[in-house]
């Protein structure tokens, strides 16, 4: 029993090892569970606490949120044998472009706005294909042995 919690624990906090396709889509879907639980118990434990408590508790959320997204991410970027840097463009690149294409939208710059949200797509696109679909490295790699 002790093992099977102990790589669940791996699995969303770890960034040793590899991951394969369907451990890294079971992590994804673990990372959406317990954000929805989070966010489900939230309200509840910060009634009556004002705004800081809903900060505090926002801070915790999308931090534990982060750090799962990380932890697969690079997991699987370590079976493609990227390093985990790759992250950057693979895990942040596309809601960052994504964020500010809602920022150009807002502010009424549509031509910039549509070609950023392209983009977030195209990236995110990119991604999925690369992450969620594509066979890891055979055998071993500089990051550890086949999953």
């Amino acid at each position: 029993m002790t093992v099977r919690v102990s790589r669940f624990v791996n699995l969303l906090f770890g960034y040793d090892g590899r991951l394969g396709r369907l451990y890294c889509w079971l992590g994804f879907l673990a990372f959406c569970v317990i954000t929805g639980l989070f966010v489900a118990k939230v309200e509840d434990a910060v009634a009556g606490t004002g705004d800081i408590g809903r900060y505090l508790a926002l801070a915790v959320i999308v931090g534990t949120g982060i750090w799962i997204h990380s932890a697969v991410l690079i997991k699987r970027l370590h079976d493609r044998n990227k390093s985990g840097w790759w992250y950057l463009p693979y895990g942040i690149g596309p809601f960052v472009l994504l964020i500010a294409a809602i920022s150009f939208y807002t502010d009424g710059l549509l031509t910039p706005a549509w070609f950023l949200f392209a983009l977030a797509v195209a990236g995110l696109s990119s991604s999925i294909i690369e992450l969620g679909f594509l066979r890891g490295t055979a055998g071993p790699n500089r990051f550890g042995p086949a999953p």
